[in-house]
């Protein structure tokens, strides 16, 4: 559950009734299932006013109500948590007027940083006090992890100062980088991450939203969940990578004639990276909570649908490691020497073969410009032990007529030409291959499917190596 710019402050009818009967609404939302973790992404306080006792006492209430413990709860400043002061501006000034802002701050000397971050240390201090732990301001941004999941938190705030400065915001790229790579170091543990921030990425200067974005791709971040703009929205788009990149967006805690008050519930599975994001609204006319279906045309029925690829790949993949013993097994060599044999003659054989034999690309470049995963790669390292058997059958004519010996080869190229087109890694396209040659021709052998499938993929893993397919460059994108 994502609540953002509560504004506590704002003390009209609306806003009151409006979180008295939250408190109601989530323990409600509840019966339909548990919610695992609270993320609060700023603007707790209003026009930088103090942390009294009546905001605490709401956020504990919310808290209580979802059932969570103070661990689950991940509070990152906005830019209405901070005081403003004349030097902090002259600062922040200076570093705007310079030619190459982002580098100037990433330079500044201790002391000047200092000026900028001590004014969140009012909110530093409620953040000790309400979760029971200091935030790192020396990181700036950090991550929280749980055992399904990494909250990379981004304050976004650092130069926060003045309205009107959407899209001209800075984050600190140094230490935004030391934080990802502290991610990047988790990467083997497949639980879900996400990036909160205060702002929106728009509102981030657009040097830096790209340098964000490329380290949310190579992070492995799933999402981006923000506030600010009290308007409930999402963003679906290509990121760096192939892989729809989602941001999602929620309304305020708080009612004026300009926000929209509501909040989102996110809901993932982590088995498939099936995920849906519910929108609720506060009915200002009859004073209720409901599902909100008009964020967009997508969320019609009430909720957002979409996928999260990478945890959805990351099941494919572990069933194929799952089946990594299978390809572990040693050969029968013998029988295996035969398979091409009885390949060769039993196939049908339609004039002189195509096949090129003297392929010039490195391997490296070809599962580069494929898209490979380092799965796939491990096992052609595991299948190319096996080359050596191949060779000794196309090297000579005593087992394999000569005007058929490229035969396997022609056949996989001809897959691979009818494929490449549908898919867009090469461990898809290598894995089509493999089904199609098998199902045209289970029955000709007196094998088991298991042991005719680890020995074709042997021999497209040797075409691949020997012949002129895998050479496409799936990371071309059309401009």
């Amino acid at each position: 559950m994502q609540l953002t710019d509560i504004h506590f402050h704002n003390d009209n009818y609306n806003t009151l009734k409006m979180r008295t009967e939250l408190i109601k609404y989530v323990v409600e939302l509840r019966k339909d299932g548990e919610i695992d973790f609270l993320l609060i992404t700023g603007d707790i306080a209003n026009k930088g006013g103090p942390y009294n006792y009546e905001v605490k006492k709401f956020l504990n209430d919310i808290v209580s109500a979802i059932n969570i413990t103070k661990k689950d709860v991940h509070l990152i400043p906005g830019n209405h948590d901070l005081k403003r002061d004349e030097i902090r501006t002259l600062v922040i000034d200076s570093i705007l007027r310079d030619p190459s802002p982002s580098d100037k701050l990433d330079k500044l000397q201790d002391e000047t940083y200092q000026t900028l971050i001590n004014a969140q240390s009012d909110f530093f201090t409620f953040y000790k006090e309400f979760l029971g732990i200091d935030y790192p301001s020396e990181k700036l941004h950090f991550i929280k992890s749980s055992d399904k999941y990494n909250i990379l938190s981004i304050n976004t705030c650092l130069i926060s100062d003045k309205s009107g400065e959407e899209g001209n915001l800075l984050i600190g790229k140094r230490r935004f980088y030391e934080s990802i790579q502290e991610l990047s170091a988790k990467k083997d543990e497949k639980k879900l991450n996400i990036a909160i921030g205060h702002h929106t990425l728009g509102c981030i200067e657009y040097g830096e939203r790209k340098t964000i974005q490329a380290n949310f791709d190579d992070g492995d971040i799933d999402l981006y969940i923000s506030g600010h703009v009290h308007d409930p929205s999402h963003n679906i788009t290509i990121n760096t990578s192939d892989n729809p990149f989602i941001e999602l967006t929620s309304g305020a805690i708080f009612s004026d004639e300009y926000a929209v008050p509501g909040f989102v519930i996110v809901d993932i599975n982590l088995d498939n990276g099936d995920a849906t994001a519910c929108y609720h609204i506060w009915n200002t006319s009859d004073d209720y909570w409901s599902v909100n279906n008009q964020v967009s045309r997508r969320t019609k029925h009430g909720k957002l649908e979409f996928k999260l690829e990478r945890l959805s790949k990351e099941i494919e993949l572990k069933i194929d490691e799952d089946n990594l013993s299978i390809d572990n097994e040693e050969i029968d060599e013998n029988e295996f020497k035969q398979f091409i044999i009885d390949f060769h003659e039993k196939l049908d054989f339609e004039g002189p073969t195509r096949s090129n034999l003297d392929n010039k690309v490195e391997l490296d470049n070809k599962f580069y410009n494929m898209k490979c995963s380092a799965t796939f790669q491990k096992r052609f390292d595991r299948f190319s032990r096996y080359f050596g058997t191949i060779y000794s059958i196309m090297e000579s004519t005593a087992y394999v007529s000569s005007e058929k010996k490229d035969l396997i080869a022609d056949i996989i190229i001809d897959k691979y030409l009818e494929y490449h087109n549908k898919y867009d890694n090469g461990d898809e396209i290598f894995n089509c291959i493999i089904d199609q040659i098998i199902q045209e021709n289970e029955n000709l052998f007196p094998y088991s499917k298991l042991v005719t499938k680890k020995y074709v993929k042997i021999l497209t893993a040797w075409s691949i190596y020997e012949c002129d397919i895998f050479n496409e460059d799936k990371r071309c994108v059309e401009q």
